[in-house]
Order: C-alpha cells, then sequence, then structure tokens
C-alpha cells in the first residue's frame, strides 16, 4: 500500500465524509480500514445528552437509566470513525538525551533504545440522520452550528438509521449505518473513546439493539460485542496520566505537543501515515498544525502571568466548554491555555526547588549550583506575542471540520501517544501484545474515585435482544456478507 509519510509535526489530517451519494464508493475502503486496524477510535455528535443531574447521579444505576432514557428519545447525528494501523516501529540506540526538565512524561518504560510507532490514519466522518422523531437540545444545536455542523446536508443526504431492534423488513439494506456498525462488531478490534460511557449507551440503542433496563446486562453484552475491549483516553489521562484538564482538545493538543519534543529528546513517539487521496469534495483536511511561537521557555514577571490569565477565558480553559461561546470575549486558544498551564507548573517547581535549597542552606548543606533564569518576558513582550499570533493565523480552529471524525481522529492519536509513552513493544501489531494491558476496558466516570469496569460479573446474563443480534453477525460472519 502506498501512502504518505509524514513528520512528527503535522500540518493537516483527512477526514473522508460519508453520506447517501457516497457511501456505495467509499464502502469497500471503509471495511478495509476496519478489519487491517489495530484499533479504532469512535467519536458521535448527539442531538442532546439530556441534564447535568443525569450525567451526574451519584449511584452509577442511575446514571446509566437516565442516559439511557436520553439514548431512546435523542439521536446520533454524525458518527466518527478513525482506524489506526500499526505498520512498524523503528528502534535505535539513544544517544546523550536533551534536557528533559521542560517533559511532564516521565518514562516508566526507559531503556537504552526508543521507538518510533508509525501508524497509517484513515478517518471517516459518517452524516447521520435518525428516520425517527428525537429530541434537539438548543445546547447542543448552539455548539454543533458553532463547529460548522451543516443542518442542512444532514437532512437532504444523512445517512438514515432507526434505533432499536433489526427491523426484519429493513435488513436486506446493507450499506447503511446499522450494516457499519455491525462490521465494526464484526471485526473484534479493540475501540477507542473520550469519555466513553455515553457513547457506548447511544451507539448500543442507536445502531445495535433495545438497551436493557439494568447496567450489569448492558455491561455483560459489551464484553461481548466489543471482545478486542474498550479503551477510554479520559480515564488515561484523569486517573493515570493526570494532566490539568481532560476535555478532548486539550489532550489531543498537550499530546501533540508532548509527542514533538519526546522525539526531540530521543524517546519514544508517534507518527502517522495517510493514504494519498485524489481532490475531492469528499476529503476535508483539517488544519491542526503546532504553531511556530511558544511561551514555553519565558519567564514572565507576576504582572506578565496575570496579563496572560485575564487574556484566557478561564472556563474554557479548565472544561473546554464556554455559555457565551463564540461571544465569548477571552481567548479559546488552547495553545495559549496550554503555555499558561505550562507556565504555572514551572512556576511552582521552580519556588519547590528554591525552598529545597534553602532548606539544605540552612542545615548547612549549600548548593553553590543556581538554577539559570531567564530574562524576565515582560507584558509588553506578551501583548507583540499576542499580535503576531493572531496577523499569523495560527491560533487553533476546528470549526467547520466535520466534528465526529476529526474527534476520532484527536482520540486515537492521543491514544497513540499513550502506548509510546506507557505501552512497550513486543514485534506485534497487536494491541494486545503492546503493554496496554491496565487500561483495557476501564471506563471514566465523572466524579468518582474509580472506573467503571466492563467486566461481566458471574451473576449476571446477557440480555435477549443482544443473543439474537449477536446471532445474527455470528451467521453474517459465515455468510461473509459484509
Amino acid at each position: 500500500m502506498v501512502f504518505r509519510r509524514m513528520s512528527v509535526r503535522f500540518e493537516s489530517v483527512p477526514v473522508l465524509d460519508v453520506n447517501t451519494n457516497n457511501i456505495e464508493v467509499l464502502w469497500p475502503s471503509l471495511m478495509k480500514a476496519m478489519d487491517s486496524s489495530t484499533f479504532i477510535a469512535v467519536d458521535t455528535e448527539l442531538s442532546g445528552i439530556g441534564t447535568r443531574k443525569t450525567l451526574m447521579a451519584k449511584s452509577v444505576e442511575d446514571r446509566y437509566k437516565g442516559t439511557a432514557e436520553n439514548a431512546k428519545t435523542r439521536s446520533v447525528v454524525s458518527l466518527g470513525l478513525s482506524c489506526f494501523k500499526l505498520t512498524h516501529v523503528d528502534t535505535k540506540p539513544k544517544k546523550q538525551a536533551g534536557n528533559m526538565s521542560d517533559d511532564s512524561f516521565v518514562d516508566k518504560h526507559s531503556s537504552t533504545s526508543c521507538h518510533t510507532w508509525n501508524f497509517l490514519v484513515q478517518t471517516y466522518n459518517i452524516m447521520a440522520l435518525c428516520q425517527e422523531e428525537y429530541v434537539v437540545e438548543p445546547s447542543s444545536l448552539k455548539f454543533l452550528v458553532e463547529h460548522g455542523f451543516d443542518f442542512n446536508k444532514q437532512y437532504s443526504s444523512g445517512v438514515g438509521y432507526y434505533r432499536g431492534n433489526d427491523k426484519p423488513d429493513l435488513i436486506s439494506d446493507k450499506k447503511c449505518l446499522r450494516s457499519v456498525f455491525t462490521a465494526l462488531v464484526k471485526t473484534k478490534k479493540p475501540v477507542v473513546f473520550h469519555n466513553a460511557l455515553t457513547d457506548l449507551v447511544f451507539l448500543y440503542q442507536n445502531f445495535y439493539a433495545s438497551l436493557p433496563s439494568a447496567m450489569s446486562t448492558f455491561i455483560a453484552d459489551l464484553t461481548e460485542i466489543f471482545t478486542g475491549g474498550v479503551y477510554d483516553t479520559k480515564y488515561v489521562t484523569d486517573y493515570v496520566h493526570r494532566m490539568p484538564a481532560s476535555y478532548l482538545e486539550y489532550v489531543f493538543r498537550k499530546s501533540q505537543r508532548d509527542n514533538v519534543q519526546r522525539y526531540n529528546t530521543e524517546r519514544s513517539s508517534v507518527t502517522i501515515n495517510i493514504l494519498p487521496y485524489p481532490a475531492s469534495d469528499t476529503v476535508n483536511y483539517c488544519k491542526c498544525g503546532l504553531p511556530q511561537g511558544s511561551l514555553q521557555g519565558t519567564d514572565p514577571d507576576q504582572e506578565t502571568l496575570q496579563a496572560i490569565k485575564e487574556h484566557i477565558c478561564l472556563g474554557f480553559a479548565g472544561h473546554g466548554w464556554c455559555s457565551s461561546g463564540d461571544r465569548c470575549s477571552k481567548s479559546h486558544d488552547i495553545d495559549l491555555i496550554l503555555d499558561m498551564d505550562h507556565l504555572v507548573q514551572t512556576r511552582k517547581s521552580r519556588k519547590r526547588k528554591r525552598r529545597n535549597r534553602n532548606q539544605q542552606s540552612d542545615n548547612g548543606d549549600s548548593d553553590e549550583s543556581q538554577e539559570p533564569v531567564n530574562n524576565q518576558f515582560t507584558k509588553d513582550q506578551f501583548e507583540e506575542f499576542m499580535s503576531k499570533r493572531l496577523g499569523s493565523g495560527e491560533i487553533c480552529q476546528h470549526a467547520g471540520c466535520h466534528r465526529a471524525g476529526f474527534d476520532s481522529f484527536m482520540t486515537g492519536f492521543s491514544f497513540a501517544v499513550y502506548i509510546s509513552k506507557y505501552g512497550s513493544y513486543k514485534g506485534s501489531s497487536n494491541l494486545d501484545d503492546c503493554g496496554m494491558e491496565a487500561f483495557k476496558n476501564n471506563v471514566y466516570l465523572s466524579g468518582k474515585n474509580m472506573p467503571l469496569t466492563i467486566v461481566k460479573s458471574a451473576f449476571s446474563k446477557t440480555s435477549k435482544d443482544h443473543k439474537e443480534k449477536i446471532k445474527r453477525i455470528s451467521e453474517i460472519v459465515k455468510n461473509s456478507d459484509i
């Protein structure tokens, strides 16, 4: 297979837009991409997710039941699939490593060699149109419009589907969303989500079967649906990696930065490769290159650091969401947010080192070496920096990109970087052989100290609807109809 090798610093990512007009043409490539993948990252855009009270219910069982009711009344408006295939791993001996003090990563698998994990990536955004009545929440509508979602295109060329169990009179239509999900199940590949629970519930109800009433039954069904395992990058981010924030755009951008730094300091990193797509309305290139300038490495005084904080929307910085949306007067620039977090952490680290030196001095163990301090970065210099950033058009903007498709890529890339960080290469492209067992089947639960584990209990059974559905999928596999 011929593909285009990209550098560690990639500027854009191709996303194939799938709709009723081209699904027949793109079907073979989509099936091949899924079948040959190492893992498949999945994301959905929804017409609504219900109230925060439902999503944050103290009881996990109540949380599931509330989300299940929402899945029965809301719809999936687009489905993103990003297929990551590990093509090869380059291994080379380490030279003298550079200064690593600025990297938040601390290798647990450090050795005398480093790996470059090479992935071929194919990303699809499938426009979906539910054929039944569904609720559209104003907040979700506003979010989708602000991020470039085309509702006219959805209603004119969205791939139709119905919820719940299979309908015998409609199952002959093979090139449909339910068949895409059936193919996903059939591959038995690992699936990767960011904040997986809501996606899993909606995917089950919208493309698989009617949801069971009990969460334990739902979990039992999942163990047979996704036999390759479920991975959640939000779980890894919050429970293991512990970034300052864990919303997807932040995790992706931080992973991009860390990946470049790891490559430059001769540690394991990720390179993505893409197919040489011909120019077409089907292919949408989402720009996501890292900016040339950064505040990392500067040493702002307290006034300048305060000016940076005042420039940023702290609500968006912490959670990736702002009620004012495009009308917000503060900056939502994710690169500036990452710079600020880095500067704050660096400042705390410097204070901690200074305090330790003072304690050593009091004990008579004075260290003559002093930490070098860069020239102070002033408020005027910051204003000049922002003026250049605005003029260059380098501020990270994803509006206009197909959200579910590009979000699935961001999820998959972040997971690939976690593989290079926490995994280990054993000569196989199978994810089970990449040292990621500790993260398998652990799903993030907001507000909880422990994840939801996708493991079938000895006391729970799978649902009747699932048994019938999985039996039909087994028959499809035997007949090779997909």
